[in-house]
């Protein structure tokens, strides 16, 4: 039970965005329009011995970027990496349902997890939790912050976002970008257990400036962040050509907001050749793992 128990506990740690009471929802906008369909929410149940889940004990964003991948936060995927395999107690599922992704039938099975190789080991919590700054400090050098998810079919009628030309964001500083995830309203306690309640299920987007360029992998975008607890692996989107909706593309992945969710806006970039070889490389791997024979 012990072990089962860290792997929930570090799944739910892995999101965690938390601090002082307070609230962030004037500074965000319900997707109700479902407007970024291609965003959606990856949540950690814990499971009966019939496969019914029964407790929410996490929750984070990610981005369809091919038919059945999904790109998120390497801090989520890090802890079932390290493992090898979840316990049987626990599943994943992702949903992309803009008002309620706590609908079980809007909800897809996660087959698969990849982290980038980079991130360290990551035990119990709160090791993942870049907030937490015990295992990975803020904008360290050479880590990306960047996991994988792999989905038991594609979602209908989605158009997978595209990933945005490499370098872009070097040209990009003072930029206005949005970011869309399925984070909370406002802090919580800092301890688990997690309160499910808090989390509505929504997604919401804010519009935020690229602040500065840190290095290949990290960039700092507008205070305050307005990026809580469940924005973990959210989409960061810009738009080349102003204007026009349909030339928008995914430049970043939603990393560190600060335990209050608002004093840290610290993003992972994914316009870098080396993560975008990574995430291809990653994909037509686990395509030939997956071939008979």
């Amino acid at each position: 039970m012990a072990g089962i128990r860290s792997v929930a506990l570090t799944a739910a740690c892995a999101v965690s965005l938390f601090g002082e009471p307070g609230t962030v929802s004037p500074q965000t906008t319900i997707d109700s329009e479902n407007r970024y369909s291609n965003v959606g929410a990856l949540m950690v149940w814990r499971v009966d011995a019939a496969g019914n889940p029964v407790e929410l004990r996490g929750f984070a964003s990610g981005t369809l970027i091919r038919d059945r991948v999904m790109v998120t936060a390497g801090h989520f995927t890090a802890p079932a990496s390290a493992l090898g395999t979840l316990p049987p107690t626990i599943r994943i599922f992702a949903s992309f349902s803009s008002v309620n992704a706590k609908d079980p039938e809007t909800w897809i099975r996660v087959v698969g997890q990849a982290t980038h190789p980079s991130m360290p080991y990551c035990p119990p919590p709160p090791r993942c939790d870049p907030t937490d700054e015990v295992l990975v400090a803020p904008l360290q050098p050479g880590v990306a912050d960047v996991g994988l998810v792999f989905l038991a079919r594609a979602p209908m009628g989605i158009e997978p976002a595209r990933l945005a030309e490499p370098g872009i964001l070097g040209r990009s500083e003072g930029a206005s970008t949005t970011i869309v995830g399925y984070g909370t309203t406002s802090p919580g306690p800092r301890e688990p257990p997690l309160d499910a309640t808090a989390w509505d299920g929504r997604r919401r987007f804010r519009v935020s400036a690229v602040r500065r360029i840190v290095d290949e992998t990290w960039g700092l975008w507008s205070l305050p962040s307005y990026v809580c607890h469940g924005d973990s692996g959210g989409a960061i989107l810009l738009n080349p050509r102003p204007g026009r909706r349909d030339s928008e593309v995914l430049a970043a992945n939603v990393s560190d907001g600060g335990q209050d969710c608002r004093s840290h806006n610290n993003n992972n970039r994914l316009d870098t050749r080396s993560i975008q070889n990574w995430i291809s490389a990653t994909i037509e791997q686990r395509n030939r793992d997956r071939k008979p024979g």
